[in-house]
C-alpha cells in the first residue's frame, strides 16, 4: 500500500525526498483518503487527477501543481524500479488536466545599493543573515543549518541543510562545498557572534531563543520584507539574494564556471566531487564580488 511505500522511501531514500513526498500527500485530507490505504499497484490515473484537482481547490498555485505532478511521476517511477508497479503503468505519467500557467512576473533582484540599504537597516541577526545570503549565494536551508564550526576566517562550509525544520544533507552532492566570503560578510558574522547566546562550535549560527535552526521563512515574512517595504525597497526573497549574487558576480567579471562552483550548481556532464573547495582564483572572484557590492569594504593599500 502507499503507506508502506512511504515507509520504504524513508528507509531507502534521502530524508529530503521522503519528507517532500510526505508533505505533498498531506496537502489535503482528500489526498490522504485517495492515497493512504490504496495499494500502489492499484493507483490509477483518475486518482492522480483527483489529487491534483484537490490541490488546486486548496489554493496551490498552478506552477506548484505542475511541479507536484512531475514529482509524483518521479517517485512512482521508483515504485516501478522496485517492482511495485509495471514500468509501463506509472499512473502519474501522460497528460492531465492542469490549471493554466499564471503570468510570470519579471523578477526584480536587488541592486548593490538596495542590498546595502537593506542590510544597514536590519537589526542582528537579520543583518548578518541577509548579508551572508547576498554575499555567499547560499540557499535558505544552507543558511539556517550553519554552525559556528562551519565558519572559517574567510569562508563558510556547507555540509548540512534544513527543510521544514528538519536537518538533512544539502540539495545535491555538489552543494556540499566550502565558499569563500567577502570581508563585509565576515565582519557582520563576527558582530552577530558577539551578541549571540549560542557561540559554541556545534551551536547554530542563527539560533535565537533555542539552539535550533532559525525559521528563515518566518523571519523573512515577519521582519525582513516589512522593513524593506518601510524603506521603500521591494520585498526581496532569499532566492532573489542568491540570484543577485550570481548576477553581481558576472557583472564583476567572474567567469561563469567559477560562479557555478561558488553557488553549488551541478551538471550531469561533470564528475561530482564530494566537496568543492575554493582555490585561489575563486578567492579572488569572491573579493571581486565584495568590492562590486560593498565598495567601501575594499582593503586599504599597504
Amino acid at each position: 500500500r502507499v503507506r508502506c511505500f512511504l515507509l520504504c522511501l524513508r528507509r531507502k531514500l534521502s530524508p529530503f525526498i521522503s519528507r517532500m513526498w510526505t508533505w505533498w500527500v498531506s496537502r489535503s485530507s482528500r489526498a490522504q483518503k485517495t492515497f493512504g490505504t490504496v495499494p500502489v499497484a492499484e493507483l490509477e490515473k483518475a486518482d492522480i487527477q483527483g489529487y491534483l484537482t484537490a490541490a488546486v481547490a486548496e489554493g496551490l498555485s498552478s506552477e506548484s501543481v505542475r511541479d507536484l505532478r512531475v514529482r509524483l511521476r518521479g517517485l512512482l517511477s521508483l515504485a516501478a524500479d522496485w517492482g511495485w508497479i509495471s514500468p509501463a503503468a506509472n499512473p502519474a505519467a501522460g497528460r492531465f488536466r492542469l490549471p493554466a500557467r499564471a503570468p510570470v512576473r519579471e523578477r526584480r533582484y536587488p541592486t548593490p545599493e538596495e542590498f546595502r540599504k537593506l542590510v544597514e537597516a536590519l537589526p542582528q541577526p537579520y543583518k548578518a543573515i541577509v548579508a551572508l545570503a547576498g554575499l555567499s549565494g547560499l540557499r535558505r536551508g544552507e543558511l539556517a543549518a550553519l554552525r559556528w564550526n562551519d565558519i572559517g576566517p574567510d569562508s563558510v562550509r556547507v555540509d548540512e541543510s534544513v527543510y521544514r525544520g528538519v536537518l538533512g544533507s544539502p540539495k545535491t552532492p555538489r552543494s556540499r562545498r566550502t565558499v569563500k566570503i567577502p570581508t563585509k560578510a565576515v565582519e557582520l558574522l563576527e558582530a552577530w557572534r558577539s551578541q549571540s547566546k549560542f557561540t559554541e562550535p556545534e551551536d547554530f549560527v542563527f539560533a535565537i531563543r533555542t539552539n535550533t535552526p532559525i525559521d528563515l521563512n518566518r523571519a523573512l515574512e515577519r521582519l525582513i520584507k516589512p522593513l524593506a517595504e518601510k524603506r521603500g525597497l521591494p520585498r526581496f526573497s532569499y532566492h532573489d539574494f542568491r540570484h543577485a549574487y550570481t548576477t553581481w558576480g558576472r557583472k564583476a567579471g567572474v567567469a561563469a564556471e567559477v560562479m557555478r562552483d561558488l553557488v553549488g550548481h551541478t551538471s550531469v556532464t561533470m564528475t561530482q566531487d564530494v566537496y568543492s573547495h575554493m582555490d585561489d582564483d575563486d578567492g579572488e572572484a569572491v573579493a571581486m564580488i565584495g568590492r562590486y557590492v560593498w565598495p567601501e569594504s575594499r582593503p586599504e593599500a599597504a
